[in-house]
Order: C-alpha cells, then structure tokens, then sequence
C-alpha cells in the first residue's frame, strides 16, 4: 500500500537535507520564511501540506530551486559513496555553480564509457 503522505515526506526530507548543508536550523530556516519552527517540523517530516507560496520561500532562502525541492530521486542510501559525495557538494553549491558539478559527473561517465570501447 502507498502512503498518501510519500511526496510529502520526500519533499522534506530534501528540503531537511539542504538546510542541513546550509548550516541552518530549523528554527533559523522558519524566521526566514516567516513560519512557526513547529510548522517547519512538520513540514520536514510531511506531516503538512504545504503551499506553493512556503515552498517557494523555502527554496529561494535555502539557494536552490523548487524543482530541487520537487522532483523525484533515488534514496541516497542506494547510491554508492563517490555519488553521496557529489550529490551532496551539488546541494551544498549554489544554484548557479551546479552546472559545473553537472558537467564533472558527465565527464566522468563519458571516460569511464570510453574507456570500454
């Protein structure tokens, strides 16, 4: 059976991750959107529902995009150390020197692909 409540819990978790690489607590995050450190909690751990409106304050104050906050990926737990790593100095730059961890990642496929040929 699947919980209703999943993308809610994905969606915080991403966003207790790039707080977290932020350096921020919950408390500094929900001054900085305007909400109650309670209401933060909750929306860590998907107990709430919440608007577009927080979820875009969320991200602008955290440097990322909502679609970072959004979209769907792996359990970090099913990826391999190297790619821990690099997720998390991808989450830990800002928005606008992703691209550079992007390209590295693809530079790395395409010698390893490369290198089988």
């Amino acid at each position: 059976m699947c919980n209703k409540n999943h993308h809610l819990v994905e969606i915080g978790k991403r966003i207790k991750d790039a707080r977290k690489a932020k350096g921020w607590s919950q408390e500094t995050l929900a001054e900085h959107v305007n909400i109650h450190a309670t209401y933060m909690s909750q929306i860590e751990t998907g107990k709430v529902n919440l608007t577009v409106n927080i979820l875009k304050s969320i991200a602008d104050n955290l440097e990322i995009s909502m679609k970072d906050l959004v979209s769907e990926y792996h359990d970090e737990n099913e990826l391999p150390e190297f790619l821990r790593e690099v997720r998390a100095g991808y989450f830990k730059a800002k928005e606008t020197e992703r691209g550079s961890y992007i390209k590295a990642v693809r530079g790395i496929i395409y010698a390893f692909t490369s290198r089988r040929k």
